[in-house]
C-alpha cells in the first residue's frame, strides 16, 4: 500500500508485473501517482506534477500510461482545469490539451494503443458550474476536442467515464439524468458518438463506470438516484441491455449502496466496487462469473472505507482495487482466491 494520508480514485493494470494507480494526497489536494513494478508499489513523484489538483483517470497502453484529473481545486474559489499527465517508466510530463475557457475537469481516460485514446469530463460555468461535455480524443501527436451532435449536448450531465476496445468502440457514460429521466450512454462508432438508449429499469439512476472488451461485451455500474438503497449493474451484448442487482446487499436493508467501478477481461470475468453506508462505510466487491454477479469477501480495514477503482489483470486470475480508509489510501489485491 502506498503510504501515507490519502485516497487513490483509479487503478490500470497492464500485466502482473505492470500496474498504475492514481488519486490525491489529503489534505493538500496534490495529484498522487503510484507504480507497481511486480514487486511492490512505490510513488512517483516528480516536477510535472501541480502543486493542487487532483488526478481520476488512468490507462496503460504499450509503451507508457496516461493519467487525467484537474489543475487546481473544484470549490476553491480559484476554479481548476483540465490534466492530462504521459507516464513513460518513472518520468512523468504535462500534455497540452484544447482549452476550455472557464475550467473544468477530467474523470476518466481510456486508450487501446499509443495513437488511439479517449478522456472525457467536462467545461466549467461561469459560475463553476458544470457545464458541457469534454471529449478529447489522442491521435498519437495531439489532443483534440470532439464535438458532440447538438441532441446529444444539450442532454448535459456529469461525463463520468469512458472504455475503449478500439478506433471504432469506445463508450461513455454520466451520472445525470436526461430529458426521459435516464442517464445518457453514449457509443463512439468510429465517426462519431451516438447515443445507445439507456434501458429503464424501474427506478432513476446514474452511472459512474464503464468497461468494455469487445462491441458485445459492456458493462456499466450505477446506483439508485432515488433511495441510494440499490446499486446497478448493465450488461450490453450488442443488442439489448440486461440488468443485475447486488442482491445479497439488497436484502441486508443497507440506507446506501453505490458501485464505483468495473473492470473486465472477457464476458465472463469482471468486477465490480463500491461501498455500502450505514452507522459507518464499507467495501464492496461484486465478482461476474458470466451468469451472475455474486458478492465476495473483501477486508474492511476500518470503519470507514471507500472503494473507488478496480483493475482486472489482463492474462491472469489476479486483480487490483483501490480507494480510501480513513483518510490513508486503500489497496487491496486478488490472487485468484481472495482479496488482500
Amino acid at each position: 500500500m502506498p503510504p501515507g494520508p490519502g485516497y487513490l480514485t483509479a487503478v490500470a493494470a497492464r500485466s502482473p508485473g505492470s500496474a498504475l494507480a492514481v488519486g490525491t494526497t489529503f489534505p493538500h489536494k496534490r495529484p498522487l501517482l503510484a507504480q507497481w513494478n511486480g514487486a511492490a508499489w512505490r510513488m512517483l513523484r516528480d516536477p510535472a506534477l501541480p502543486v493542487t489538483g487532483s488526478l481520476t483517470g488512468v490507462a496503460i497502453f504499450p509503451g507508457g500510461a496516461w493519467a487525467a484529473g484537474e489543475r487546481g481545486m473544484s470549490g476553491s474559489g480559484r476554479g481548476s482545469f483540465p490534466l492530462m499527465l504521459r507516464v513513460t517508466g518513472t518520468t512523468v510530463r504535462e500534455v497540452p490539451i484544447p482549452r476550455t475557457t472557464y475550467g473544468g475537469d477530467l474523470n476518466g481516460v481510456a486508450a487501446t494503443s499509443a495513437t488511439n485514446a479517449w478522456a472525457v469530463g467536462n467545461e466549467a460555468t461561469i459560475g463553476g458550474g458544470t457545464g458541457a461535455a469534454l471529449m478529447l480524443h489522442w491521435n498519437g501527436r495531439a489532443w483534440t476536442r470532439v464535438r458532440l451532435a447538438a441532441g446529444l449536448a444539450r442532454e448535459g450531465g456529469v461525463v463520468t467515464a469512458v472504455a475503449a476496445t478500439s478506433a471504432t468502440n469506445a463508450w461513455a457514460v454520466t451520472n445525470s439524468p436526461a430529458r426521459g429521466g435516464l442517464p445518457p450512454i453514449m457509443h463512439w462508432n468510429g465517426r462519431q458518438w451516438g447515443k445507445i438508449p439507456s434501458p429503464d429499469i424501474g427506478m432513476p439512476y446514474g452511472l459512474t463506470a464503464v468497461a468494455a472488451t469487445s462491441a458485445r461485451n459492456i458493462f456499466v455500474v450505477g446506483y439508485d438516484r432515488a433511495l441510494a438503497s440499490r446499486s446497478v449493474l448493465l450488461h450490453w451484448n450488442g443488442r439489448t441491455w440486461t440488468c443485475g442487482r447486488t442482491v445479497q446487499v439488497v436484502r441486508s436493508k443497507v440506507p446506501g449502496v453505490s458501485l464505483t467501478s468495473v473492470s473486465a477481461s472477457s464476458a465472463d470475468n469482471a468486477w465490480a466496487v463500491g461501498s455500502y453506508f450505514g452507522s459507518a462505510s464499507r467495501v464492496l466487491a461484486l465478482r461476474w462469473n458470466g451468469r451472475a454477479w455474486r458478492q465476495v469477501r473483501i477486508p474492511q480495514p476500518s470503519q470507514f472505507n471507500l472503494l473507488h477503482g478496480v483493475a482486472v489483470v489482463p492474462h491472469s486470475g489476479a486483480a487490483w482495487t483501490v480507494g480510501g480508509a480513513v483518510s490513508r489510501t486503500l489497496m487491496l489485491h486478488w490472487n485468484a482466491t481472495a482479496w488482500q
